[in-house]
């Protein structure tokens, strides 16, 4: 009889038993009796884990106008405190500066998201949630906000395992 050795290093199953199933969208290990994925909800299950999961589109844009807004913000804010510091010295400068600090918040969100960082998914949920109160336009931004980052395929986008 000939020995087999293994090529290539396995994947460490679900519970440390050799019948695991795991998700073809987000790669995790399941319970080999689960109907659905228990990270991502998808189910759709092989005996290997599937591939990465590529940014969505929907991302991809959001992240980049998202990027734009927030230089518009620093610029606007750099504009407010030259133009308004001279009129009102405290006042004009203090908010000129505050526009600058929330357009470079909004640029560190904005790429973290670009990144596929799940805590910027959440934030977005949150002040999407707070934009609710802007009607009409916030209303309807925020609605669309919630339920693109609560589907299924973007949180698993945003909850698989980081590559170095």
């Amino acid at each position: 009889m000939s020995q087999m050795t293994p090529s290539a290093q396995q994947p460490v199953p679900y519970g440390g038993t050799s019948n695991a199933k795991y998700c073809q969208k987000c790669g995790a290990a399941n319970d080999p009796n689960a109907p659905y994925c228990a990270n991502c909800g998808a189910s759709n299950f092989g005996a290997y884990p599937g591939g990465r999961i590529s940014r969505p589109v929907g991302v991809t844009i959001l992240a980049i106008l998202q990027i734009l807004g927030s230089l518009v913000t620093i610029i606007a804010g750099l504009t407010f405190g030259a133009l308004f510091g001279a009129l009102l010295p405290g006042l004009g400068a203090v908010l000129g500066l505050g526009l600058v600090a929330l357009g470079v918040v909004t640029l560190l969100i904005a790429i973290a998201l670009f990144t596929g960082r799940n805590w910027a998914r959440i934030l977005n949920i949150i002040l999407a949630v707070i934009d609710l109160i802007n009607f009409p336009v916030g209303t309807i931004i925020g609605i669309i906000f919630i339920i693109y980052f609560t589907r299924p395929r973007v949180v698993a986008y945003f909850k698989q395992p980081r590559t170095a």
